[in-house]
């Protein structure tokens, strides 16, 4: 049986663990009526919940590490004219794939089921908006710095309607979860949607 290095009430570490993902586009939800893209998500905040260390301890991915869960979100975007669509996500970098979570944890972003107005595309990673997509497939990592655009034949599509899965897969380290108390870790950023 493991118990914590630091007890706390009960023997039990209580870390509260969220993630905020807020939207944010030059042309957003709360647009002006002459911008030409509007972009909605179906949940702002992700929350974890209370987990304790031994709940933690049950949940480990690797020697180092510890899963929090996967959660997911649909994210749309409306165009009144047909435009290329290119979505970023804004956030502290833990690492080249990952988003800083709290102090010692990292959140994924993986993207699926894309469609724009209503057809299966792809999805194909470009480093910067209006440049040649690579990496083509069914889903994508929208990693820090890196942009996703929707393609269908090895070719970028325009359209008026996009809307995509994204599957967020928290994870924290061994040695951040030993608090002495409960503690309060988030993750935050936004989703950028660049028109070209």
């Amino acid at each position: 049986m493991l118990t914590p290095e630091f007890p706390v009430r009960r023997n039990k570490l209580a870390i509260t663990l969220g993630i905020l993902v807020a939207v944010l586009l030059p042309h957003a939800a709360i647009a002006a009526p002459d911008d030409n893209c509007q972009m909605q998500i179906s949940n702002t905040v992700i929350d974890y919940g209370k987990v304790t260390r031994a709940e933690l301890l049950e949940r480990q991915v690797s020697p180092t590490a510890f899963a929090l869960g996967k959660q997911s979100m649909t994210l749309s975007a409306t165009c009144r004219q047909p435009t290329l669509m290119t979505l970023y996500f804004r956030g502290a970098a833990g690492d080249a794939n990952n988003f800083r979570f709290g102090n010692g944890g990292s959140f994924t972003l993986s993207l699926s089921t894309a469609q724009v107005d209503g057809r299966r595309v792809k999805l194909g990673n470009v480093n910067a908006t209006g440049q040649q997509p690579d990496n083509m497939a069914d889903t994508a990592v929208l990693a820090p710095g890196i942009g996703v655009v929707p393609v269908v034949d090895e070719r970028t599509v325009k359209g008026t309607n996009f809307s995509v899965q994204v599957e967020i897969d928290t994870r924290v380290s061994g040695t951040a979860s030993r608090v002495t108390d409960q503690t309060v870790w988030r993750g935050s950023g936004s989703f950028e949607l660049v028109e070209n």
